[in-house]
């Protein structure tokens, strides 16, 4: 069972293009790429999905790892689509949300919203939970499939991604992958290892990278 490591996309452009990744983000992604190069990291592949966040993300990441693999993706990584749970379910727009630069209410309501979302059994014109929880356990799967025991795969996704898949791992429910979604930072690693019938959890969104005084402006949860 190859070990993935799931990690956070870089920060993105909160009160902006969402989509996106600043020059904050650029650097907590170089600084994963030292990292991982330092310890010696080599990933028999490397994975996104395909939301600019997430490729960028993962080549300026791999950019720091000379000889790497060339990068794949894999749409299954993207994350939920934060702006359809909340008007279905929150009853707001998500980009009035962000540009009024309030992230406490911001986050408060999309937590509200994606609760709403996972007790719901029907979602006209969009994802259910479970269609969500069954895509991003595929796609983990597949990141892993026709690997040695030994391989490691790095996997750059969304919070949404990482909670839901580390809740099933710890066989907790819902509300678990919410909060674990919530928590998570922009870079965090949790290393995950996938088998075709039960996942186990070694680490959760971790920021060795960003652990050094003159890095703690960079420790972000956008």
């Amino acid at each position: 069972m190859p070990c993935l490591y799931l990690v956070r996309h870089a920060q993105p452009d909160f009160g902006g293009n969402y989509d996106s990744v600043t020059e904050l983000g650029l650097c907590q992604a170089e600084w994963l790429g030292e990292h991982f190069a330092a310890r010696g990291l080599r990933f028999a592949r490397a994975v996104s999905g395909s939301l600019v966040r997430q490729v960028r993300t993962l080549e300026t990441v791999l950019a720091r790892m000379p000889g790497m693999t060339a990068p794949g993706t894999d749409p299954r990584l993207n994350e939920y689509d934060p702006a359809s749970v909340l008007a279905a379910f929150g009853g707001g727009g998500e980009a009035a949300l962000r540009a009024t630069g309030d992230r406490r209410a911001y986050f408060t309501a999309l937590r509200d919203a994606l609760r709403a979302w996972s007790r719901s059994s029907t979602v006209s014109g969009g994802e259910s939970w479970s269609e969500f929880g069954a895509r991003v356990a595929g796609a983990a799967r597949a990141a892993g499939a026709d690997l040695a025991p030994s391989d490691a795969v790095l996997v750059v996704t969304s919070g949404g991604v990482i909670g839901r898949l580390v809740a099933e791992a710890l066989q907790t429910g819902a509300d678990a992958a919410i909060e674990l979604n919530l928590q998570t930072r922009n870079t965090g690693i949790t290393e995950l290892v996938v088998g075709r019938s039960a996942s186990r959890l070694l680490s959760f969104n971790a920021v060795p990278h960003l652990e050094r005084p003159e890095r703690a402006h960079a420790v972000t949860h956008s």
